[in-house]
């Protein structure tokens, strides 16, 4: 290890210089107290390089931040990119054979993929930086943030078939993805609740899994399965993931939502899911469809969504968002984002575009709330993903003859009993959740019986 003015002397340049490079990756240092000691081996690789002449690629003077990979979806080669591993832009965008496969968020639907939907779409995949326990997964000086993480494992996850293969690798599809083969586990315990790891991330679908909540993919029962934690002491959101089961197994069809049952680890409980992807199939979030078909902020959502829906030929788009909907606002769910509902498609056709079934629902049933504020007024929340007041949104629904009210019969007995299971609730928060819900659900009701006045009775 080196001081900064020794490195200096070593390089011929300043100690503010020196710091530069730290700074900039371009020197593997450590911090003790308030002064850098720097790696002996990146002051040798440095003093390696040759002096670049002319103007830097990507207007990078680091070329180790330089990366060239195919975009992969299988074994289609989709196109061919430059990354800025520092900047996180991408470059030299090149269609290839395969671009056909292209991911819906890298551009209209009807161009070639462009650098800056592709940049995008790149960072969506990776980790959030403020995931907890995190940090710990970056002490390394081949990763330095989650992006870099995501890219060591190639991108891969368990959501859809798209990998970043190194430029000018051999590699198959088949004998990598997790679909067919096995992952590792222990970074994703790592990220889940402290376990020990016993190294940084290795070759798990974890890397590639965004979200703000703990979370790990594991192997339950031969079914592949999402682990998901809550936050803080309370930890609700997975008794939450649970009661939102019951709801929608009362209000929908199967298979059009995935059933979340409760896990126990080192005596917390977490919310567990199968995958709704498979080998064949591949999840679309409704942000990369509404980038493929070019609906931005200016325009409405709701609508552009729908018709984006109806060119791709789901003739019952309008019903499932309205059930989405209408299930949102009796669980009061204000984290409906456009990234946790979409649509899913046959991969080799490209085609048989359906509905996704509804996931993420830990953020209904007064998350966040208090008791005092649950009994000191009705529940405010802002609605999401189409309009900002619930009410507003609920008004969006068009025909509700599939709702049938009945079928909420004995709701209120669902919600003490999966509520009850949590510890750090309260009896009063629980009958304050049942009298809220009561409320949401007759609101619906009465929307229901005035829509169905004009099409038709239940």
């Amino acid at each position: 290890m080196f001081t900064t003015k020794e490195v200096a002397e070593k390089l011929n340049v300043t100690v503010r210089r020196v710091n530069a490079l730290i700074a900039s990756g371009d020197l593997q240092a450590e911090k003790f107290g308030n002064a850098w000691m720097i790696d002996e081996r990146s002051v040798s690789t440095r003093l390696e390089q040759p002096i670049p002449s002319g103007r830097p690629k990507m207007g990078e003077k680091n070329p180790r931040m330089l990366s060239s990979y195919v975009l992969m979806n299988r074994n289609h080669a989709v196109l061919t990119f430059t990354y800025n591993r520092r900047t996180h832009e991408t470059a030299n965008v090149t269609p290839c054979e395969g671009v056909d496969w292209k991911p819906f968020g890298t551009g209209l639907i009807e161009t070639s993929p462009n650098r800056y939907d592709l940049a995008t779409w790149i960072s969506s995949r990776a980790i959030p930086a403020l995931r907890p326990r995190l940090p710990l997964a970056l002490r390394s000086p081949e990763v330095t943030d989650a992006s870099d993480l995501m890219l060591s494992s190639w991108g891969l996850n368990l959501s859809d078939q798209y990998w970043f293969k190194p430029l000018d690798t051999q590699a198959d599809w088949h004998e990598l993805n997790y679909f067919e083969n096995e992952y590792e586990k222990a970074f994703g315990e790592a990220l889940l609740d402290g376990a020990k790891r016993a190294h940084i991330a290795g070759y798990t679908p974890d890397t590639a899994t965004p979200g703000m909540l703990a979370k790990a993919w594991m192997r339950i029962d031969g079914i592949d399965c999402l682990v998901k934690g809550g936050l803080g002491n309370e930890n609700r959101e997975p008794y939450n993931e649970v009661l939102a089961t019951k709801l929608l197994s009362r209000l929908l069809d199967q298979g059009e939502y995935v059933a979340y049952t409760l896990v126990e680890r080192h005596g917390r409980a977490f919310s567990a899911c199968p995958t709704m992807s498979t080998a064949e199939t591949e999840f679309i979030p409704a942000a990369d469809v509404l980038t493929a078909f070019g609906i931005t902020q200016g325009r409405d959502v709701h609508c552009g969504y729908l018709d984006a829906g109806a060119t791709l030929g789901i003739s019952d788009i309008s019903e499932q968002l309205d059930k989405m909907i209408v299930a949102d606002h009796i669980m009061a769910n204000f984290d409906r984002h456009t990234h946790n509902f979409g649509l899913i498609r046959d991969v080799e056709s490209r085609g048989a575009y359906r509905v996704a079934p509804l996931f993420d629902n830990g953020c209904g049933f007064y998350s966040r709330a208090t008791t005092v504020e649950l009994e000191t007024r009705p529940y405010v929340w802002e609605a999401h993903p189409f309009r900002m007041y619930p009410s507003q949104q609920l008004e969006l629904v068009g025909s509700l003859q599939w709702f049938d009210p009945a079928c909420l019969d004995g709701f209120m007995d669902d919600i003490a009993t999966i509520l009850g299971q949590n510890p750090n609730l309260d009896n009063r928060f629980i009958e304050m959740a049942q009298q809220q819900t009561a409320q949401r659900i007759a609101q619906v009701t009465h929307t229901a019986a005035e829509r169905n006045a004009l099409f038709g009775g239940f």
